[in-house]
C-alpha cells in the first residue's frame, strides 16, 4: 500500500491555479496528511489566477524533505522548459519508490526528459506532446483518458482536475475515508450521490417485528414472499418494489428493534393481525442508492452518515430500505435505494 503523510506542492509564477486544488483540499481537510508548498527560491509567487501566495519552503529545502508525494501543476514555463531545476526532486523521489503527480503542462516536461517513455501516461494531445517534446518516445504507452497511474508516477490533462484529484486518492486509498468521499462524490460524474429529499406519503401493507440482528438475517428470504402471498389474499393491489422499515437499530447483534417488511399498495384496507395497513405519511431524509450485493450496504451507509455528520443534522433513528432489484443469484445486480430519516 503506497502510505501517504507528506504531500509537497511545486508553486512558480503563472502556475495554473485550479489544476492541483480539489485534491490538495480534499486531502488538507479530510485527512491528517501534512501539505507544504515550495517554489524555487522559497519567495512568493503569482498564480496564473492572479493570487500571491507564500509557499512554506523553498526547492533546496524541499530536496533534502520527507516527501511521499509531490505534485506538479501545469502552466506555461512547464512547456517551455523553464523548470528544469525541479528535475532533481522529481528523479531523487522516483528513485525511491515516490509518487509523482504531474497535470497539463507538467507531463510535458516529465515527456521532454524522458520520464513518460517507459509507463502509460496521458497528457492534453499525443500529437501536441510530441510537438512539445521532439525527445519523446513514450507515444506507444499514451493513453486516451482523462488521467492515468502507473507505477510512482500520475498523469493528467489540464481539463481534468477531478479524474488528477480521484486518481491521487486511489493511489493512497483515501477513499476508505467516508467523509473524503462524500464530499468527492459531488464532483466524481460517475458517482452515485445522496440526495436530501421529503419522501411523499404511501399506502404501506406490511407485518411488524420485534428482532436482533440474528433474527432479522432469518427473514431475509421468507418474510418477503409472505406479505406477497398476504397482499394478494387481501385483494391488495401491490404498486411498488418491498421496503424493510427499522426503528432504532444500531447495527449491535444483541439490540432489540423493530422492523417492519412490507409492500406500497394502492388502497388502505381493513387487514386482521398481525398485518397492519396505513398510509406513511411524508418521511424527511437523505437517501441514496446502493449498487450490488447486500453484504456491502455498510460502505455506503457510512457515506451517508459521515455527509449527515457534515451537515450537522440528526438522524431519527428510523430508516427504510427499497429493493428496487434484487437478485438472489446474482447480487451485483441489485439496487437498494436507502432512507435514512433526519430531523
Amino acid at each position: 500500500m503506497n502510505q501517504l503523510r507528506n504531500c509537497y506542492v511545486f508553486l512558480f509564477d503563472s502556475y495554473s491555479d485550479w489544476e492541483p486544488a480539489l485534491a490538495m483540499y480534499g486531502i488538507a481537510n479530510f485527512t491528517d496528511v501534512r501539505i507544504v508548498t515550495f517554489s524555487f527560491t522559497g519567495a512568493a509567487v503569482t498564480s496564473g489566477g492572479g493570487l500571491t501566495i507564500q509557499p512554506h519552503l523553498s526547492l533546496e529545502e524541499a530536496m533534502k524533505a520527507d516527501i511521499d508525494l509531490l505534485i506538479l501543476p501545469g502552466g506555461e514555463a512547464m512547456e517551455n522548459g523553464a523548470n528544469t531545476a525541479i528535475l532533481p526532486l522529481v528523479k531523487q523521489l522516483l528513485a525511491q519508490q515516490k509518487t509523482i503527480a504531474a497535470i497539463c503542462g507538467a507531463t510535458v516536461l516529465l515527456a521532454q526528459h524522458g520520464l513518460l517513455d517507459h509507463i502509460a501516461h496521458t497528457s492534453n494531445h499525443p500529437e501536441v506532446l510530441k510537438q512539445q517534446a521532439p525527445a519523446y518516445k513514450g507515444g506507444h504507452r499514451y493513453q486516451q483518458a482523462p488521467a492515468v497511474a502507473d507505477k510512482q508516477i500520475i498523469t493528467a490533462s489540464g481539463t481534468a482536475m477531478t479524474a488528477f484529484a480521484k486518481a491521487i486518492y486511489q493511489h493512497f486509498n483515501l477513499l476508505e475515508a467516508a467523509p473524503l468521499k462524500f464530499w468527492f462524490n459531488f464532483f466524481d460524474q460517475s458517482a452515485v450521490l445522496p440526495e436530501m429529499l421529503a419522501a411523499a406519503p404511501f399506502h404501506f401493507f406490511y407485518q411488524r417485528y420485534e428482532t436482533n440482528y440474528a433474527g432479522m438475517m432469518s427473514l431475509v428470504r421468507t418474510a418477503i414472499k409472505e406479505v406477497y402471498q398476504e397482499a394478494i389474499n387481501a385483494g391488495m393491489e401491490i404498486c411498488g418494489a418491498p421496503e424493510w422499515h427499522y426503528r432504532n437499530f444500531d447495527g449491535k447483534p444483541d439490540t432489540v428493534f423493530t422492523l417492519d417488511i412490507g409492500l406500497p399498495v394502492t388502497t388502505v384496507k381493513p387487514v386482521a393481525a398481525p398485518w397492519h395497513c396505513e398510509t406513511l405519511p411524508a418521511f424527511n431524509c437523505v437517501s441514496m442508492q446502493h449498487h450490488g450485493p447486500w453484504e456491502q450496504l455498510g460502505a455506503t451507509y457510512g457515506q451517508l452518515f459521515a455527509g449527515i455528520g457534515m451537515l450537522n443534522m440528526q438522524v431519527t433513528g428510523y430508516t427504510r430500505e427499497q429493493y428496487l432489484r434484487y437478485n438472489f443469484e446474482q447480487p451485483a445486480q441489485n439496487i437498494t435505494n436507502i432512507q435514512i430519516g433526519v430531523n
